[in-house]
């Protein structure tokens, strides 16, 4: 799961503290779930009674204790992370992780197919996510995976794109307008926090998954089901 804009690298700076990240659809859902804190954005803008919004550059200087249970809900990449449920094996990925979890991806033998899901927003194509899912696929490929023709858009993307172009689209603009700015340089910033946050048992820990040669890697979409079956 991809959410470059700011879920995945949330999701990453939280597991990196020793915490687990429990996501979830809705506030109503954040709000009924026993936990230490309370995470959240909707349109980009921290939930009231929150105790954190959806930003990383926040959560780094937070006081959250290893052992922390965090739930987490956003617009976009909670969604898609519960609508992936049933997979066998989920993966928060984004630029500064996305060597991490290629490596982690390229150490599980019994995987032979991946697909990266860039979650967009609100059911459009991110170019943020596309570009961060390239990341990912650019490390895979490298290991000998073989890539399909969205994986090998997405890599070209990511290899031919400007980071600069993304500081002005559309949800780069969101959050600069909420006073974001710190989060754009952070999220932007390339395996800065090798971490890999592995779902298990309905909340992300820190995981080390175990050369996944040859493979074949299919490229992201906006909300689709994200799938990895041998």
């Amino acid at each position: 799961m991809v959410d470059a804009f700011r879920a995945s690298a949330t999701i990453s700076v939280l597991v990196s503290k020793g915490a687990r990240v429990v996501p979830v659809a809705s506030i109503e859902a954040a709000t009924a779930t026993k936990a230490d804190f309370r995470a959240g954005e909707r349109g980009g803008a921290k939930v009231a009674d929150f105790d954190f919004g959806n930003s990383p550059t926040e959560l780094i200087e937070a006081d959250i204790p290893p052992g922390s249970t965090v739930v987490l809900s956003t617009t976009n990449g909670t969604r898609i992370i519960r609508a992936a449920a049933g997979a066998p094996l989920i993966l928060a990925g984004t630029f500064i992780n996305a060597r991490a979890v290629a490596r982690a991806l390229v150490e599980r033998p019994d995987l032979h197919e991946v697909v990266v899901v860039g979650c967009g927003w609100r059911g459009s194509r991110a170019s943020e996510d596309e570009s961060a899912a390239g990341a990912i696929l650019h490390h895979l490929t490298r290991t000998g995976a073989e890539p399909d023709e969205r994986a090998r858009r997405a890599i070209e993307r990511y290899l031919g794109q400007s980071k600069k172009s993304l500081y002005k689209n559309s949800a780069a603009r969101r959050l600069k307008r909420l006073g974001y700015w710190r989060d754009l340089d952070f999220c932007l910033s390339e395996d800065t926090v090798p971490v890999v946050p592995h779902l298990v048992g309905g909340a992300f820990v820190a995981g080390i998954c175990r050369d996944i040669p040859g493979g074949k890697i299919a490229g992201p979409s906006a909300n689709r089901k994200s799938t990895k079956s041998s």
